[in-house]
């Protein structure tokens, strides 16, 4: 079980969107076996995890803030030839966003809100070629993945001035090029160091967008979002301690930053073999 926090802050591009925090709490559970099959000396490790995530908005700029809860579910699958290793996986689930903002002007006040739902979707694929040096792994790697955002429909309430959104399907790329590695720290003592830094690149849908009219029936106008980084940094480094011989407990940073945004997250997970 992993909870965790995050905090983005997009950097506005033109001057005429303002900053976004978000943070992120949540919890994931998952399990995984070994099998053998012909052909692969290492075996397949095949496993599946789910968990909820409950995402806090806040645009202090623009008097608007919102929640999104999610469900989801995944699979992955992950093998070695040698010093090669291989990785699969794909994760989905739903998302639930109740969203509010408000418009202050000279005789002028209303408080909106909508209510929508929507899906995330991911495939991805990453192969590494590890080398040991003594107690410490060193491993470069290089990953791929897809990502279908999908958004419905929505209508807004609360005045005149509500919005109404047609839904949307946003398909983004990314790949990541980096090195991870990973040491014991003391020969007595089960704690080991780990970190990856690598870079990321997106492509696709990175500007969001949005097709929205004032009330149902009226002419549509189209709206921009900040876009997403094209190149980011990623960063990764976590500590794990192995108590006994079946359970590890851990504690992990992770993040991006990139020309626009930056995306933090400190984690912790108790793992139980069995």
């Amino acid at each position: 079980m992993g909870p965790g926090l995050r905090c983005l802050r997009p950097h506005p591009g033109d001057g005429n969107a303002a900053s976004l925090s978000r943070q992120i709490s949540g919890f994931v559970l998952g399990a995984d076996t070994r099998i053998d099959l012909g052909g692969f000396p290492g075996g397949w490790r095949l496993g599946l995890a789910g968990g909820y995530t409950n995402t806090s908005l806040d645009v202090t700029g623009r008097a608007s803030s919102g929640v999104i809860e999610s469900g989801f579910g995944g699979l992955y699958a992950g093998t070695t030839l040698g010093p090669v290793a291989l990785r699969f996986g794909g994760v989905a689930g739903g998302n639930s966003l109740s969203l509010r903002r408000s418009i202050l002007a000279p005789g002028f006040n209303q408080s909106l809100g909508a209510r929508y739902g929507g899906i995330t979707a991911q495939v991805f694929g990453e192969i590494g070629y590890r080398v040991a040096f003594g107690a410490a792994v060193i491993e470069p790697f290089v990953g791929a993945a897809a990502i279908r955002i999908g958004q419905d429909a929505f209508t807004e309430r609360g005045g005149p001035a509500a919005l109404s959104g047609l839904g949307r399907d946003n398909d983004l790329a990314a790949t990541t090029v980096g090195l991870r590695g990973s040491t014991r720290l003391f020969a007595d003592l089960p704690v080991t160091l780990t970190g990856l830094v690598g870079w990321r690149r997106a492509y696709g849908d990175v500007v969001p967008k949005a097709l929205l009219a004032f009330g149902a029936g009226q002419t549509g106008f189209l709206v921009a979002g900040v876009p997403i980084n094209r190149d980011a940094l990623v960063a990764q480094a976590g500590l794990d301690w192995a108590f006994s011989p079946a359970a590890t407990l851990g504690v992990s940073y992770t993040g991006q930053a990139g020309e626009r945004a930056q995306d933090h997250a400190v984690k912790g997970n108790f793992t139980y073999r069995f």
